[in-house]
């Protein structure tokens, strides 16, 4: 799927999620969780494409990375100094962001399987404990990122599910081409189902 079809289907997996989940933060009088929770089911709804620079978040990642590493690299042949003050955030930046670096192995590949999604709530566990934050944070991340991989295995190219034990590539029965009309249509459909649920629901 294309980006704007990722994000719609993964509103609607947290929407979903909400109302089959009680104990996510889906009350009136807690306005600011709600956002924040379907800010990281969008977020994570384009996770998964961060394995290509052709993407949306890809583009901006790489771009984020490089530029990082530039100034890095910068700091530390004219200002070596600044290692010593900050070496503790540094070290906890780098261990946080190389397990995510070493999952990249080309497009649809291990950011497009299980054992990825295994791997981000492994990972967002050890970073929830490491930093404190909301556990609801984390379980939009997730959510988001499954329903991106839902999404892709409704294509005719489908996801490798196994990998990297297998690199075979499964879809549903019924599928349809990434960008094609069929997937317009859809992600126009679950627009109007999630603005007529929510409205319903307020």
């Amino acid at each position: 799927m294309m980006a704007p079809g990722h994000q719609v289907v993964g509103f609607t997996f947290g929407v979903a999620a909400v109302t089959m989940l009680p104990a996510l933060p889906f009350l009136p009088e807690r306005p600011l969780e709600v956002i924040a929770f379907f800010l990281f089911v969008l977020f994570g709804a384009l996770v998964p494409d961060i394995d290509t620079p052709r993407s949306k978040l890809g583009q901006k990642f790489w771009r984020i990375l490089i530029t990082i590493f530039t100034i890095t690299l910068i700091v530390y042949l004219f200002a070596p100094s600044f290692f010593d003050t900050y070496r503790e955030p540094l070290k906890t930046f780098v261990m946080l962001l190389l397990p995510v670096l070493l999952m990249i192995r080309g497009h649809r590949k291990m950011t497009h399987s299980l054992f990825f999604l295994l791997f981000l709530g492994v990972y967002s566990y050890f970073v929830q404990w490491l930093l404190g934050l909301p556990w609801y944070y984390f379980g939009g991340l997730i959510t988001g990122s499954a329903s991106h991989l839902f999404a892709d295995y409704i294509t005719k190219r489908g996801i490798p599910l196994f990998y990297p034990f297998s690199k075979t590539h499964y879809s549903f029965f019924i599928t349809f081409r990434t960008g094609s009309i069929v997937e317009k249509i859809l992600t126009f459909l679950l627009v109007i189902v999630n603005v007529w649920y929510l409205l319903l629901a307020l």
